[in-house]
């Protein structure tokens, strides 16, 4: 365990002495700031670190949007079952769905079905270095 902790020592030693070497080098030759090898490697560094926030984001809005739909389409399907339920009892009849109310339910399945495709099939856990 000791030599790991030694190991992990000189390591945090050597990507510091880089890092100082860099800006040195850097600061001798006349290099402007935004082209700093460290600076370069500490902005990539901060970047990953929000694409992963933002991974981690939208991995959780798309599960609260896949309730959301789901929740939607089950309480309309049982409102429709209501209705049905409603018109074989009495002797009213209920309308039928206007073209507004069919292109929603439509609309609706479809979502769901996009919204279980895309968390199923796109890795959102920060493992992939493009985020469509």
């Amino acid at each position: 365990i000791n030599t790991f902790l030694k190991a992990e020592a000189d390591l945090d030693y050597i990507e510091k002495r880089l890092k100082l070497d860099f800006i040195n080098s850097s600061a001798e030759n006349g290099c402007p700031a935004e082209n700093n090898l460290a600076v370069v490697l500490e902005n990539l560094k901060a970047i990953k670190s929000k694409h992963s926030a933002l991974c981690s984001q939208v991995k959780e809005l798309t599960s609260a949007q896949k309730e959301s739909v789901d929740s939607i389409r089950n309480n309309l399907s049982s409102v429709m079952e209501l209705l049905q339920h409603f018109e074989q009892t009495t002797d009213m009849e209920v309308e039928t769905l206007t073209e507004s109310e069919r292109e929603s339910v439509a609309l609706l399945s479809a979502v769901s079905c996009t919204t279980a495709e895309v968390s199923s099939t796109k890795p959102l856990d920060g493992t992939s270095s493009i985020v469509d």
